[in-house]
Order: structure tokens, then sequence, then C-alpha cells
């Protein structure tokens, strides 16, 4: 094909889709320009076209478009698929915490790129675009963060991986039958509490095995029974946090085991030690929930391995992270933090690490009511009403966890439009949070795990009813802040 026979085609593809755009054309010229276009596509696959035909795709479709755009990248292997519902993209996103990306598309708005930047972070959300800006804003962030690995970097790893089992297959030293086996009363996923992290007898010995195999099922704390197998010892015991934070961090080693369950409380808790710099360190530990659901996508609870057996006799700090967004990501739960300061400095360690902010600190002076939270209503009205604000950013705005409030709004108007940033009004009455302006916030995606609130009370003499009244003296559309200054107005007075 030569190049006059491509603009003449270039430019028939122009003239196709603008007609398709218009919506001006009959059904059956619809169909018609609809199968030429497909044609122009079997017929014209060459690289001069692709950057063309891919906004012509992006039309007509679009999810096999984005298929076809993300396999001609460099990070197939960790692209996670195109999808039309939020919910289904975070399920795909979570089965590889890791690492990945995904891509969301919406018939009225366009394509928005999901990107992780960090092992089980969440995921940063590009504007609603097309597919080449929406993939230069992710090359972008992974300048930043580097979290992605390449097809190449992976496909090496894979080989390397290889290479060294093969060598170790080779190197490999049968155990002599003797005394010192491993007690098959220790399971590797033996649960623990914190009442109990003293081991009681367990010592350890230098031997050539896999680190991370020993110190998972050699760790043996308050043992329920005793064990009538002779156990490896060592004249050399370790002390109790060097062990936890040994085995923490074993356990995010390559072919290690999984970190080992905790119990803090009602709660169960996978344990494993931070690996960047400043957190070693420290010797930071997190705390992973793995038995509440509705806690699970909210908490991330980190403890330094040197206060995990003095923590329960100092307070607990409970933080509210944002990202760059200001898109909320976590509560951050701080244990053992000596003063206020320390517990600020080690939750900035946490968020800067991963280029995301702390807004507000609070000060939980019983730490066991924490421990006894099972939803997230529970966990709201004890962070809400009993947890003592101690510091916050000037622009700050509390967040509230989207399973405790009712999306409906109840009433009608027109709002003006919201960004990540803006507040949802809410009115609680009769135990029963309804939202009163936030449509336009809420609509900006689907599932979030918190949004930034105002909340109204019944008791402050504020009802639906008189809201609808200060809603009609009120210009249309309108804004979260004019409607709450109005409502304050009208309470002073």
């Amino acid at each position: 094909m030569n190049v006059l026979e491509k603009a003449h085609l270039a430019k028939e593809l122009q003239g196709l889709i603008h007609s398709l755009d218009q919506r001006s054309l009959s059904f059956y010229e619809i169909a018609k320009s609809k199968c030429r276009l497909k044609e122009i596509f079997i017929h014209c696959d060459e690289p001069i076209f692709k950057k063309q035909i891919l906004n012509f795709k992006s039309h007509m479709q679009p999810e096999l478009a984005a298929q076809e755009f993300a396999q001609h990248s460099l990070y197939v292997q960790t692209f996670r698929g195109v999808f039309k519902q939020d919910l289904a993209l975070e399920q795909a996103l979570e089965q590889h915490p890791e690492m990945g990306w995904a891509i969301l598309h919406r018939a009225n708005l366009g394509f928005q790129i999901w990107y992780i930047p960090a092992p089980n972070r969440t995921a940063l959300l590009s504007d609603w675009d097309g597919l080449e800006k929406n993939y230069a804003w992710m090359l972008e962030q992974q300048e930043i963060y580097a979290a992605l690995k390449t097809d190449t970097e992976l496909n090496q790893e894979t080989l390397e991986t290889g290479k060294t089992f093969k060598m170790s297959r080779n190197s490999v030293v049968p155990l002599q039958n003797s005394s010192q086996s491993i007690p098959e009363s220790h399971s590797i996923n033996r649960p623990f509490s914190f009442e109990s992290l003293i081991p009681q007898g367990t010592s350890t010995q230098n031997t050539d095995w896999d680190a991370a195999a020993f110190s998972m099922e050699s760790l043996s704390l308050s043992p329920k029974q005793e064990d009538t197998k002779p156990s490896l010892a060592s004249a050399e015991p370790q002390t109790t946090s060097g062990l936890l934070l040994k085995t923490a961090t074993a356990a995010l080693e390559p072919n290690s085991l999984l970190p080992q369950i905790v119990e803090l409380g009602e709660w169960k808790c996978r344990l494993a030690a931070l690996q960047f710099p400043q957190a070693q360190e420290l010797e930071l530990c997190h705390l992973t929930l793995d038995n509440v659901s509705e806690l699970m996508p909210l908490l991330e609870i980190i403890v330094s391995a040197s206060q995990l057996q003095q923590y329960n006799n100092q307070p607990v700090y409970l933080a509210e992270q944002i990202n760059a967004q200001g898109r909320f990501v976590k509560y951050i739960v701080i244990l053992g933090a000596e003063d206020q300061l320390h517990a600020i400095r080690l939750g900035n360690i946490v968020s800067q690490h991963y280029a995301y902010e702390l807004v507000a600190l609070k000060l939980l002076p019983n730490e066991q009511l924490l421990k006894q939270c099972k939803n997230a209503q529970q966990f709201f009205e004890l962070y809400s009403e009993q947890a003592e604000l101690v510091w916050n950013t000037e622009s700050y705005q509390p967040f509230i966890p989207a399973n405790c409030i009712q999306k409906h709004k109840l009433i009608a108007f027109e709002e003006t439009s919201a960004n990540y940033r803006t507040p949802i009004i809410l009115l609680k009455e009769r135990q029963k949070i309804r939202v009163i302006h936030g449509q336009s916030r809420l609509q900006l995606l689907r599932e979030e795990t918190a949004y930034p609130y105002i909340l109204l009370d019944r008791h402050q003499g504020v009802s639906w009813q008189l809201i609808q009244k200060i809603i009609q003296t009120l210009p249309q559309p309108i804004s979260a802040s004019k409607l709450y200054d109005a409502i304050q107005i009208y309470i002073g007075s």
C-alpha cells in the first residue's frame, strides 16, 4: 500500500468516525459505516496506522482496543485486564497485591488506568482520558515509584530462579536421621497472641537450613503441651523482639513461608517486617487484619518489634492517611509510640515511603476498645466519638467509611461538580447516616473505602425538612460549602 492509498484511507476513517459521532445516520448507514471500519482495521494493521486506528477502535470496540494497547506495552505480564466495573478491577488487583495495573472503561467517560505504586498499597488512578494519555501518566508514576517490572526483567528473574533451583538441588546435603528433627507439633501457621510472645525454652541453632523455614517452624511460643521429641537447642538464646523481627523479615524473603498470624484482642493479624531502610532501622513491622472483612481495607497497624511486649501500657494513636489526589488510603493504628511526636514520626516514615500523607492524628486512651471492633460502624463511632484529636493539617477534612453511610440522596437538587477533596454533607437521624449533598462526589469513583464528610445531627436542631427549605432559597447548582454555610447561618440565628 503506497502513501497516497494510506492518506485516502486515513481521510475515509476520519469521515466515518465524524459521521458516527454526530449521530445523524440512519440505522442502515450506521451498520454500513461500522462494517467499513472493521474492513479497514483488518487490512491496515501496519505500524503507521496503529496509532491512528487506536482512536477509532476506542470508539467502536473500546475493550478490545484497550486490551490490544496493553499487549503492546512494556508491562504485559503485570497487566490485570480491562474492566467495566470498579469492584471487578479491584478484585483483580488484589489477587496480585505486589504489583500490577489495569484499565477501567466507561462509555461516557473514556478510560482510566489504575496503578499499584507499592506492594499491598491502594492503587493510584489516572484522570478519565484516552489510552495514550493515561499510559503516559502511568509511565510518569513509574518514574516516581518504579513499582512495575518489565516483561524482560520478569523473564530474567524466572530464568535466574530456575538456575538457582537446579544448583540448590545438586548441593542438597541429606539430613541424618537423628534427634535433630523438627517436632511435628510445630505448625507452620500456628497462631499466637501478644500475651504469649516470650518463648518458653525456645532457642535456636546455626544450621545450613533455609533461614525462613527454620525461623517459622522452630519458633515455639507458649506451647500448649510438652513436646515429646527433642528440639533443636542452643546456648545463645535470642531476644523476643529479635526473634519476631527475624521471623517477620524472613517471611517476606523469596521462597519463604507466609508471615505468622498474631492475635490482637478480637483481631487476627498477619505480622511482617517493613522492607525499606528507615523502617528496618526502627525494626518496624506492620500487622494486616485477617479476620474482620469490613476493617481489612480500612486499617493498617504498625509497631516496632521492640515494643510488642510493652504496647499494652502505652496509648494507641490513630492516623488518617491520604494519597496525592486527596483520596483516603487507610487509617494507621500506631502501637507503642512514646508520645504524639513519636507517633507522627512513625506514621510519616511509613506514609512518605509510599508518597502518602498523614492529615490527622488522634489519641485513644483505651486500646482494649479498639481490639473489640468487629465492623466499620463500631470503629467509626470509636474514632469519631472517643478518640481525641491531637494534631491535624490546616486543610484537614475527616473521613467516614463508605459502609457507614446510605448513599441514596435524601433531597433532590442540582449540585456543582466535585473533586476528591470535596466533602459529603451527611445527616444523622434515627441511627442512620444519609447523604444530603454529595452525589457528584460519590460518582467520581464507585468503590472507595472512605469519603471526606461533614456530619449534621438532629440534636443540633437540623432536620431534612429544614435543609429542604434552605435549599429552596439557594440558586442551583449548589456547592457543598454554600449549603453548609447557609445551614450554619440558620442554626446560629
